[in-house]
């Protein structure tokens, strides 16, 4: 078990490491404007000195707070990706990466909400320098998806698009039900149990969507 320190902290976790942990919080909370770096820095358990010395500023910081929660999700998506074995079983993976992703960083959706509504200048800058870090060295997310289309006899427009539709519907998962419940009698109380409910309905849709795809491709090339 790891050791606590006397002001809440766990030794094992480095001062970097609680900055970004709580300026996630904060930023999802507040917004960039709103957020406070003294806030960040008290619930850190540091001084503000220290704060700048790791991140230089309240832009880079909340960049790298964007840039750390897309790089986990990333990894795990690109992992299923490359992963030996059937199609199917590799999109599955590919929704499983997204929800979990999601539901491990709840406060991630409320910035990425934030940044749609102020224009998303912050969040295409931190994906665009994370884009430098990929795991895969030369297997870029382009190449990853020209590689998938090809796999899945798809045109690479087409696989932008049904990428687009499965990050979609995991991204409305955790948004749907304040609107699930107001319009119609459906409760959504049970979190937990929607989200498995979703991740079934997903994979299902996600399926039937690439052989619709797949079948049009065919159609086409008849013609």
């Amino acid at each position: 078990m790891p050791v606590r320190q006397g002001n809440g902290h766990s030794e094992n976790v480095s001062a970097e490491e609680r900055i970004l942990a709580a300026a996630t919080e904060e930023f999802a909370a507040n917004g960039f404007h709103g957020a406070r770096t003294q806030a960040i820095a008290d619930a850190a358990g540091v001084n503000k000195a220290m704060l700048h010395y790791y991140y230089r500023s309240k832009d880079n910081l909340y960049r790298q707070v964007i840039a750390a929660a897309f790089k986990r999700i990333l990894t795990r998506v690109s992992m299923s990706w490359v992963e030996q074995g059937p199609i199917t079983d590799r999109v599955d993976n590919v929704v499983d990466s997204y929800m979990d992703g999601y539901e491990e960083n709840p406060a991630l959706l409320k910035i990425v909400l934030r940044e749609v509504v102020d224009g998303g200048s912050r969040l295409k800058r931190a994906i665009a320098e994370l884009r430098k870090e990929f795991p895969f060295e030369s297997r870029t997310p382009g190449f990853l998806i020209k590689e998938a289309a090809r796999e899945f006899g798809l045109a690479p427009a087409d696989m932008v698009h049904f990428l687009v539709n499965l990050i979609g519907m995991c991204l409305v998962s955790f948004i749907s039900p304040l609107i699930i419940e107001s319009m119609i009698d459906f409760d959504v109380s049970d979190m937990k149990s929607f989200l498995k409910d979703r991740r079934k309905a997903i994979k299902t849709m996600v399926s039937a969507s690439l052989g619709t795809l797949k079948t049009r491709k065919k159609g086409r090339s008849k013609v």
